[in-house]
């Protein structure tokens, strides 16, 4: 039952990740018990809130209100913003993102951030367009509209999303201040700026943490910085006995089997990814008891693999569907700790789910090289190991990159003779992840109360 002295806070979710991170790591249920909750989504409908509240014994109320568009010119401009952000600051993946989509252009940003002056005016020019964005998209109708449901602060959960920065600076205008999530630990130096003064963000780790302060101190803010971990990873150090009926049943094949699972990637960034199933298969025919599960990225089609769904010793999993804006069901987590815990271990290319793996103290083979030999660097899967987050993994996780099917396979062999597997890997992965305990929901809950009073 509500409190009558509870605090009403908003949280704005307008990512499907973002539906993971703080609806199923269980963040908002432990922030329910100390205050009301609304959602300002343009995502969820009232359906999807009354089945997550059903599921996860929440109360969570939708807001009746749009989420503000943008228009294209602000989208324009903030593209624009992107370039300068990473011209400024120097940032790895902002130039290789600009290499895949113009030589030309990625050649002339190279020559002009030799020039100390044409920095400085990039450094100016980011500061002017930032403060210009925040006061744009500062409405005056949406904070009142929002005001009058007297939130004591609004929750950004995708706060990289000028959309959110929308309502965060609307709000922030009628005195209700804002708290940031970072959701993943790329997204600081790959989707640009955020165009909103967070009073307080929570990041992941050290590192995010350090890059936050590097960033937006910069830019003149003064926003505080808790470390909070990563809340969805917390199911990865519970003691899971719930298994999904949508999980694939891998025992079906027969016993004894070693389950490689390989975790697609978006076809927007590796648009064909047939061939380390081809070559996986290869590695198989030898190994009869290897059964390979393809856990598809959810912005992936699954009917590019049609023509392996005759295979035996082949399954293929959806987690929620290829269409955009879908949403996840609630026992996404449930059954990628399953998969996870089954799993021999996990391949996959230039993604999160290295972190996931470890953290289930799976081992975990990075693929680096592409279908076919001569691809140029613009297009090539190795670039994507040159991220300025990917840059900052520990040595050890980088020698598990493999740059031909030939490396594939001796990793693997390596792996299935237990040479490969260090006593904890939880250990490794600690650094990124901030803890290897179910703390994060926690931390963050508390981090939040301790801010709020």
């Amino acid at each position: 039952m509500e409190r009558a002295n509870q605090k009403h806070i908003l949280v704005l979710i307008t990512n499907p990740f973002a539906i993971i991170n703080v609806i199923h790591s269980g963040l908002l249920a432990a922030l329910e018990e100390h205050y009301r909750i609304s959602i300002m989504s343009d995502l969820l409908t009232t359906a999807d809130i009354e089945r997550f509240n059903r599921h996860f014994r929440l109360n969570m109320n939708l807001l009746p209100l749009p989420v503000p568009t943008v228009s294209k010119p602000l989208k324009w401009l903030r593209s624009i913003q992107m370039l300068l952000f990473g011209h400024y600051f120097n940032l790895e993946t902002i130039r290789i993102k600009l290499m895949e989509r113009s030589l030309i252009a990625h050649r002339l940003f190279c020559i002009s951030q030799r020039s100390l002056t044409l920095t400085f005016l990039s450094g100016s020019l980011l500061s002017f367009i930032r403060n210009w964005l925040i006061r744009r998209t500062t409405l005056p109708r949406v904070g009142t509209l929002v005001a009058e449901y007297h939130f004591q602060a609004v929750i950004s959960t995708s706060p990289l999303d000028l959309r959110e920065n929308t309502v965060t600076n609307s709000l922030q205008a009628h005195g209700i201040p804002c708290i940031s999530i970072i959701i993943s630990w790329d997204n600081l130096t790959s989707k640009g700026v955020i165009n909103a003064k967070s009073d307080m963000v929570l990041v992941w780790n050290k590192q995010i943490a350090f890059e936050y302060d590097r960033f937006y101190t910069t830019l003149g803010d003064r926003t505080l910085i808790r470390i909070a971990g990563v809340p969805r990873f917390d199911t990865y150090f519970r003691e899971v006995s719930y298994r999904s009926q949508r999980s694939v049943d891998i025992s079906a094949i027969g016993l004894p089997t070693r389950v490689i699972l390989f975790a697609t990637g978006a076809t927007k960034h590796h648009s064909c990814q047939n061939y380390i199933i081809h070559d996986l298969l290869d590695y198989a025919e030898k190994h009869a008891d290897i059964v390979i599960l393809v856990r598809c990225h959810p912005g992936d089609d699954p009917r590019r693999y049609d023509h392996f769904r005759d295979i035996e010793n082949v399954r293929f999993f959806q987690p929620f569907g290829h269409h955009k804006n879908q949403i996840p069901p609630t026992d996404f987590l449930e059954i990628l700790y399953s998969q996870l815990a089954s799993c021999a271990v996990c391949v996959q290319v230039a993604s999160t789910m290295l972190l996931d793996a470890l953290a289930c103290n799976k081992p975990s083979i990075s693929i680096a090289y592409d279908a076919h030999t001569g691809v140029h660097y613009a297009r090539s899967v190795k670039r994507f190991y040159d991220y300025s987050h990917q840059q900052l993994l520990p040595d050890h996780l980088k020698a598990q990159t493999v740059y031909h099917r030939r490396e594939l396979f001796e990793k693997l062999d390596e792996i299935s003779l237990g040479h490969n597997v260090r006593g904890n890997l939880r250990n490794v992965v600690k650094p990124a992840i901030h803890q290897a305990t179910p703390d994060a929901v926690q931390i963050t809950t508390q981090c939040i109360r301790e801010w709020l009073g």
